[in-house]
């Protein structure tokens, strides 16, 4: 699967309430487990906005957790998936550098890397374009109320 494929990925929802049941049932009886709480996280990242933020945290404190039930990478590498599907660049882009830097051969966060730049260019591109629109509206406006006070 490509690096494209997996940030645009949308879950299901009764997949992503199996995941939350058994998150939450974990819960209730104490503390859930690494895997549960991975598992739970990177469905919610493939949710919406808030649940993607949801799944950010979790995967935040599982880092800080540090534990060797999930590997460190996985939740490094699905925390820039997050921010990249937030379109928060710059933070998916320090999520790969320090990936890159402990795993330099890395594919998938090159990969990852590698169409954020895309898309930070075609964002970019986007939003000049659609500011230029704004600009030559303003000034078509501003020279059709000129002419029209030329007229009276």
């Amino acid at each position: 699967m490509d690096v494209a494929t997996i940030v645009d990925e949308k879950i299901d929802l009764a997949e992503l309430m199996r995941f939350a049941k058994q998150y939450q049932e974990q819960l209730r009886r104490g503390s859930p487990s690494a895997v549960a709480t991975f598992s739970y996280a990177h469905a919610l990242i493939k949710s919406t906005k808030d649940d993607t933020q949801k799944g950010i945290r979790l995967l935040t404190d599982l880092l800080k957790d540090d534990t060797e039930d999930v590997p460190r990478r996985d939740c490094i590498f699905f925390l820039a998936i997050a921010h990249t599907r937030l379109k928060e660049y710059d933070r998916a882009l320090a999520y790969l550098d320090v990936l890159l830097e402990n795993e330099s051969n890395n594919r998938q966060a090159a990969a990852l890397k590698e169409l954020i730049n895309y898309r930070m260019k075609r964002d970019g591109l986007l939003g000049a374009a659609i500011i230029g629109g704004g600009i030559a509206v303003i000034g078509g406006l501003l020279i059709a109320a000129i002419a029209s006070k030329r007229k009276s």
